[in-house]
């Protein structure tokens, strides 16, 4: 039966003076790193499998020297059943796109360190789904596979799948900005703590009302997370979410205004802001950017229980003139200015 086996693997390397010569190089030098252990048959069907991939079509090669290549780091780390359930994605994406598998294989290694062998397959099928059969969607869609260990290391893999979905929504308005978006992701995702699904799900709006701001809201969020108390940053990003669906625009520059203003409060204090913020949203979304501006200008001046004071009395205003409530909050109207005089000297509101 060995020779038998070892007749076959021969027979099988007959096979690659069809094909340029990396297809050879690259097997006989995995032949020699796979595993002591592995049944004669297992490596027959290995053989084949590349010789399978490499006669697919005149760029197919490629893919099948870079399979083999990686073979050996990428057996080490599953069993071998779900080494050929690898293997045949690869063989899949091929049939797609010879280049498409080539980058799944070369970015295997590392991202296999990180996955869980079930999700494989569904790894495979993210790639793909960015594959439009366009030039522009195979550059995406083996940038992604190429960023994916990166990603893996800050995304869970139903993270990752969303913001799959989001590349995919905004692929279909711009390539390239899906592909900056790629890129960013990588570095802003280690930045954002637990709140990255509400990360994912603001940008997927702004698909949908500006998908031109999409980069700068990357680029926004990177710097504008940190300064919000850890536990309020999904609340943070929840209501710039309220603030794209009510109309709001320049929602990058929203966010690091606001987190600067959060920045020069007490921490403690954001989840009460946040809160007022919150109900703010109900009246007039437009004056809650302008709200926690504000807080930033006139707590140290007021205590937090004057803020609420101050708030309640802009809300009034609101509701009467909006105008007039918005001028309020900006601080640039004259019957602001006398409820902040009033509050911090201890005046009460009737004798204003």
């Amino acid at each position: 039966m060995e020779n038998q086996d070892r007749s076959t693997l021969e027979q099988i390397q007959e096979q690659f003076r069809r094909f340029p010569a990396p297809v050879a190089d690259e097997f006989e030098k995995a032949q020699a790193k796979m595993p002591d252990n592995m049944e004669a048959d297992s490596m027959v069907k290995w053989a084949n499998a590349g010789v399978e991939i490499a006669e697919q079509t005149v760029r197919s090669w490629e893919a099948a020297a870079q399979y083999y290549k990686v073979s050996p780091q990428v057996i080490s780390y599953m069993p071998f059943n779900y080494f050929m359930r690898w293997t045949q994605c690869g063989n899949d994406l091929c049939k797609e796109s010879p280049t498409l598998a080539t980058a799944y294989f070369e970015a295997s290694p590392e991202a296999m360190s990180q996955l869980r062998s079930r999700h494989i397959e569904a790894w495979a099928a993210l790639g793909n789904s960015l594959y439009k059969g366009t030039w522009k969607s195979s550059t995406l869609a083996c940038k992604f596979f190429a960023y994916s260990p990166a990603l893996m290391e800050s995304l869970t893999f139903p993270e990752l799948e969303r913001f799959v979905s989001f590349l995919d929504a905004l692929s279909h308005r711009s390539y390239d900005l899906a592909a900056e978006c790629l890129a960013l992701g990588q570095q802003i995702f280690p930045l954002i703590g637990d709140d990255k699904t509400a990360f994912i799900g603001l940008a997927t709006a702004l698909v949908d009302s500006g998908w031109r701001e999409v980069k700068s809201f990357f680029e926004s969020g990177a710097k504008a997370l940190p300064k919000i108390d850890e536990d309020q940053r999904f609340r943070f990003l929840k209501i710039a979410e309220r603030l794209v669906q009510g109309g709001g625009t320049n929602i990058p520059n929203v966010m690091l205004e606001t987190s600067q203003a959060l920045s020069e409060v007490d921490p403690e204090a954001h989840s009460r802001i946040l809160t007022l913020s919150e109900a703010l949203l109900e009246e007039s979304p437009a004056a809650v950017p302008e709200f926690i501006k504000g807080c930033a200008q006139i707590m140290d001046r007021l205590s937090l229980a004057q803020v609420e004071r101050w708030y309640e009395e802009g809300v009034n205003l609101l509701r009467q003139n909006p105008d007039g409530g918005l001028a309020f909050f900006k601080i640039e109207s004259a019957h602001s200015e006398s409820v902040l005089e009033a509050l911090s000297s201890g005046v009460e509101f009737d004798r204003i």
